[in-house]
């Protein structure tokens, strides 16, 4: 019994869900009620990254690209508490809601494996392209946007 418990124990720390998630400001953040909106793009950033500030200077051109196309998106500050994460993000700083993915749900559910990163996602959660962490990767995939 008491294995089952830890199994399931686990399985909820890993699997989490969009209840752990929260906007820099303290609201829920549900990525199922974005993907539904989808496309959808979706930043992944934090600041102890290398490139990380040169990165968060792309952020206006991925959200102007975003907006030109009608994408919603959103950037997720992933397994960074620091307060400068928040605090860089916070004061409409971002067009985008600042989300905190702490446990790095969101990296595990879309597979990055590089970041920061610029992701391109279909309403049904596949990962339709990915660019990052170089500036020139990322304005190469904000020019392809038109025909995704």
């Amino acid at each position: 019994m008491k294995g089952l418990v830890a199994v399931l124990l686990l399985t909820g720390a890993v699997s989490g869900g969009d209840a752990d998630l929260k906007t820099v400001s303290g609201a829920p953040f549900s990525v199922s009620e974005l993907l539904a909106r989808g496309p959808v793009v979706l930043v992944f950033w934090n600041s102890w990254l290398p490139r990380s500030q040169e990165f968060l200077a792309l952020l206006p051109e991925v959200e102007a690209a975003a907006e030109r196309y009608g994408w919603p998106g959103a950037l997720i500050v992933f397994q960074d508490t620091s307060p400068e994460a928040a605090g860089k993000l916070s004061g409409g700083a971002t067009r985008f809601p600042g989300v905190l993915d702490r446990r790095g749900e969101l990296v595990r559910r879309f597979q990055v494996t590089r970041a920061p990163a610029v992701l391109l996602v279909e309403a049904s959660g596949a990962v339709r392209a990915r660019a990052g962490p170089a500036p020139d990767e990322v304005r190469e995939l904000l020019r392809g946007m038109a025909n995704r």
